[in-house]
């Protein structure tokens, strides 16, 4: 049986903070809705007495690998017309054992109806992030190179000089659409012997567009939209994993 924990918000962070003094892990946030500092420090310390009477040794080594992951996977999704729909995951590789982490929804963007964590092959983590997505078919913009933030705003001469719709606008129309869901995902190194800045990152956007379906977009001064599946936006994934993880072996050499 696959090893599962579910908490409240205030017991993930409770957990979380006897590991390291950081709030919470990226992109996971935690907003309390106790009015008074006493009384939610009352309630921390009462959530705090609890978990050390029900010792989890099992969790207790989950969280340890979270907190120092060789790799991270953190994704944070939104829907424009429903703030409090947010999408909050971070999926994390230690050695040969991984984890899917999920904030629950809650009631605004910055409240949590709860955690879970669901212990994975360390090497599905992509598998399991498109998992935990809303289920969209691909859409129609294939292979679509994007403008620049500073070309975005200029009108190409072929516009005006013909009917048939170019590469560049339809490129515009894909970025006016207003998406039904939009994400970034960020593939990450989890240490570096050259320390913070020395980590490898990877990122990557999705578009979810009305009456059309997923994109994923990649982020650099070559942005490009491309239709995606399920497989499609793993595939994506597992190919910046394969960039980390090339780092990662040429810095232990």
């Amino acid at each position: 049986m696959t090893p599962r924990w579910s908490f409240t918000d205030l017991e993930f962070v409770v957990r979380w903070q006897r590991l390291r003094e950081d709030p919470l892990p990226h992109p996971f946030v935690f907003t309390t809705d106790i009015p008074y500092e006493d009384d939610f420090q009352r309630e921390r310390v009462r959530v705090l007495d609890r978990s050390l009477t029900a010792p989890d040794p099992d969790l207790d080594a989950a969280l340890e690998d979270i907190a120092r992951p060789d790799i991270a996977i953190r994704v944070h999704g939104a829907d424009p017309s429903d703030p409090a729909a947010g999408i909050r995951l971070l999926a994390v590789r230690r050695e040969v054992r991984g984890y899917l982490l999920t904030q629950l929804p809650g009631r605004t963007v910055d409240h949590s109806a709860g955690f879970t964590i669901t212990e994975c092959d360390a090497l599905r983590l992509a598998d399991m992030v498109v998992d935990a997505l809303p289920e969209v078919g691909a859409g129609s913009f294939e292979s679509l190179a994007l403008p620049s933030a500073v070309d975005d705003f200029e009108a190409p001469a072929q516009l005006w000089d013909s009917f048939d719709e170019t590469p560049d606008a339809r490129a515009r129309r894909f970025l006016h659409t207003v998406p039904e869901r939009i994400g970034i995902i960020e593939i990450a190194q989890g240490i570096s012997r050259f320390g913070p800045k020395g980590r490898i990152i990877r990122w990557l956007q999705w578009r979810d567009l009305p009456d059309d379906g997923r994109h994923v977009v990649t982020v650099g001064p070559s942005a490009t939209a491309t239709a995606v599946d399920r497989a499609g936006l793993i595939a994506a994934i597992n190919a910046e994993l394969v960039t980390v993880v090339r780092a990662i072996k040429d810095e232990r050499v």
